[in-house]
Parts: C-alpha cells; structure tokens; sequence
C-alpha cells in the first residue's frame, strides 16, 4: 500500500484559479502555498515561462471554456484554450519537471462519454456528447501520451454534472433558478425533463481531488455522485424550495440523453459523494 502524503504545506499551481472549482479549492485549502496562473494559456512561451520559473508540488489545471453555447459560438477558441493551452502546459512540463516527482491534476469532464441507460465507468464508450466533449478528450490522449512514460504522475477526473453560483446562468441549475424565480406567466414549460444527470456538489469534488493526491493516485477517475437524478425532478424541487406556484408542465419527455456516473474506482481509494442534491440546491438558493 502506497504511504498517504498529507496535502499540507505544499505548493499548488493553479490554471483556472477563478473558475467555479478552482476558487473552491483554493479557499478551501488555505493551509497551502498556491500559484495563480494568470497568463494566458494560449501564449506558449508565456506557459514554458510560468512553469519553468516555479517549483510545484502538485499543479492543478482547471482553465477552460466549458459553458456549451460558448463553445459551439467559437470552435476554434475553445479547441485553442481548452486543447492547445493543455498541450502547451503540457510539453512546459516535459521541458522542466521530468525529474521534479509533481502530481498533475488534469479536470476532464463526463461529456466525453457516450449517453447511456447504464452507469458509466471508466470503460465504458468514449464518444462524446458535444464539442466541448471533444476538446476535453483530446487534451486526455495528448496527456496519456506524453506524460506516461516522462516520469510525471498524471491524474485526469473525469467530473459529472456540478453547480454554484459563480456559474453562468446557461448551465442547467442557474438556469431553471432564473426561470423560476419569475412570476410572469401561469404556466412555465419544460421540454424533455425525463433525462438523467448525476449532480454532485463542488465539496464533494475538491475532495475527491485531495484524496486523489493523497493516495499518489495515476490514470482516470469518475468523479461523480453516482446517483441517477430525473430533470424534472430537480425542477419540482427548485419550484418548492422558492415556492413557485406556478403550473409546470412538461412537454415531449423523450428518454434518450441519461448519464449518470460509476463511481466504484474512486471508492475504492476511500472517498465517497456525502451531499445529496437536496442540499446541493438549498445550498444553492442560500448563496443567491
């Protein structure tokens, strides 16, 4: 069994610093040193620059374009931010830190899967589900490729359905927040609301990500809650929580788009998903 190393006074590199994930981290774990990446990724020479002047312990990239109409807006920036500024961290890390034993944190996504009827796991079929998706897994097969065999420890999570506040309200839970806060109509309708998600809180997942360090773990992880969550149900319990009694309705509820994680492998390291999506979104209208 591989000895425990306490995530405690070390030093974090961080890319996404003032992302949703990112900002929960690094406020969390104040009892560490922490590196702010604040160029731009696409810069190369910015990248091989910043990690080549700073000693890490462990580097942390969140830095994305995530939000999917953003994305599908411009293909090309968000292949360049989210693909070509990893692959730069990347070959930055291979120059300077072959022989320096850093942990790298790579923040995948579950958009890199197929939707299935089933729980995913980490083999199930790879095919993604939009172009973010698409983005997330090359940047996965250019880590693999490279970092396996540079005597640099890689870990890629691969995270399911979360929310917050500092999310834009095009994410699913802000916005069915926004919609039902409003009092404008008698009836508020909903279309296909009979798919599945997995929602997990952030807590939950900054956890995940220290126990990952703290058991030395490599390869890929499902960081999910692993229960199956209808989106109608989320809806009916945001219009409870705020005590909208407007009618819902919901029109043409197709089955087809379900995804919900396995979470057996990172189970296995000792951590589990402790808040149930009640809290996630009572937390939610608390912080509003």
């Amino acid at each position: 069994m591989k000895p425990i190393i306490h995530m405690k006074n070390k030093t974090i590199g961080v890319t996404g610093s003032s992302g949703v994930i990112g900002n929960k981290f690094i406020n969390k774990f104040k009892n560490n040193s922490f590196i702010k990446c604040t160029i731009d990724i696409q810069d190369r020479k910015k990248v091989f620059q910043w990690i080549g002047d700073n000693q890490f312990d462990l580097l942390l990239h969140f830095a994305a374009i995530v939000p999917i109409n953003e994305v599908n807006k411009d293909k090309l920036k968000a292949k360049s931010v989210n693909y070509i500024g990893t692959k730069n961290i990347v070959d930055a890390l291979v120059k300077y830190k072959k022989k320096k034993n850093i942990w790298f944190f790579y923040s995948s996504t579950s958009h890199v899967y197929k939707y299935s009827k089933k729980k995913i796991t980490e083999k199930s079929k790879i095919d993604p589900i939009n172009y973010y998706g698409k983005t997330k897994l090359m940047s996965e097969k250019y880590i693999i490729k490279n970092l396996k065999n540079n005597n640099i420890k890689y870990c890629i999570g691969r995270i399911f359905s979360f929310t917050d506040t500092l999310q834009k309200e095009t994410f699913f839970i802000p916005a069915m927040f926004k919609r039902l806060r409003s009092k404008n109509t008698s009836t508020i309708q909903f279309y296909d609301m009979e798919n599945k998600r997995d929602f997990i809180s952030t807590k939950d997942i900054i956890y995940a990500i220290k126990t990952l360090y703290e058991k030395s773990c490599t390869g890929i992880f499902n960081i999910g809650s692993g229960r199956s969550v209808k989106l109608s149900y989320v809806i009916n319990f945001i219009a409870k929580i705020l005590k909208n009694k407007n009618n819902i309705e919901f029109i043409n509820n197709k089955i087809n788009q379900n995804i919900t994680c396995d979470n057996t492998k990172i189970k296995k390291i000792g951590w589990k998903a402790k808040i149930n999506i009640q809290k996630i979104l009572e937390e939610y209208k608390k912080n509003l």
